[in-house]
């Protein structure tokens, strides 16, 4: 694992597997911005969440490949799994909260 990734998980997505890195969140400016890549199967995409500090970059991060993830499945029909299963553990934000109902995070 390189040295700025500080966590990864494997999803499925369309049967395949998938790693969603997140990086250690940078400063700039008085903020911090946490990156994030997921391997969908047409190729890496990347982007960032920006917070006060970088607990909050890091969990806004994780909100947002989540719900990157949760819009794949009910928006483009793609399925997407994690150890087999529909939730896929991540931190959710309130507004797609119903997207993942049977998380507990």
């Amino acid at each position: 694992m390189p040295d700025n990734v500080i966590a990864r998980r494997v999803f499925k997505i369309d049967g395949r597997d998938a790693e969603c890195r997140f990086f250690k969140p940078d400063e700039d400016r008085g903020s911090f911005f946490c990156r994030y890549e997921i391997d969908w199967p047409e190729g890496v995409k990347s982007k960032r969440a920006g917070g006060v500090d970088e607990v909050q970059a890091l969990l806004l991060g994780m909100m947002t490949a989540h719900t990157d993830l949760l819009a794949a499945r009910n928006m483009d029909g793609r399925v997407v799994e994690w150890l087999d299963e529909r939730s896929l553990g991540l931190p959710v934000t309130p507004t797609v909260r119903d997207w993942d109902p049977d998380n507990n995070i």
